[in-house]
């Protein structure tokens, strides 16, 4: 049956699809070994983190119980990490390049009337964000609607 949850999961399983560039971390799990990324050469490799944020909610229109339309709005954020010192190109590379993953799509229509549709993403500035000091990150966001019927 289709859900909030389950299209965070779609989103998730969009990315792991199409980012094979670099490592990918998400919210609330252990990254594998060996962490932080690096080389054979030891030095430190560019990753990304998923992150979904739920905006709001709403019943959009009116119908008989069982067949009301919910908007969940959210959005898609993808954290790319660079090596501090290393520049932002490469980063806004990533960062652009992730989001055509997600441009304009439709997806998890898992059963009538649910869905994902997802706008147009855009890189932002980027800045130091680890608590190490080791990285540099840059955000991709992206607005998504999740519809659904129940």
């Amino acid at each position: 049956m289709a859900s909030y949850a389950g299209a965070e999961a779609a989103i998730r399983a969009r990315l792991e699809a199409g980012w094979l560039t670099t490592r990918v971390t998400f919210q609330n799990e252990d990254p594998a070994a060996p962490w932080p990324p690096v080389n054979s050469q030891g030095e430190l490799q560019p990753w990304a983190n998923l992150e979904i944020e739920c905006i709001g909610s709403e019943i959009v229109g009116q119908g008989q119980p069982g067949n009301h339309v919910y908007r969940y709005d959210g959005l898609i954020m993808v954290h790319v990490f660079t090596p501090r010192g290393s520049g932002t190109a490469l980063g806004k590379e990533y960062a652009v390049a992730i989001g055509e993953i997600f441009r304009r799509k439709k997806f998890y229509e898992d059963a009538p009337g649910c869905y994902v549709r997802t706008e147009d993403p855009y890189p932002a500035g980027g800045a130091s964000r680890s608590d190490d000091g080791n990285w540099f990150g840059t955000t991709m966001t992206c607005p998504f609607v999740y519809w659904h019927r129940g």
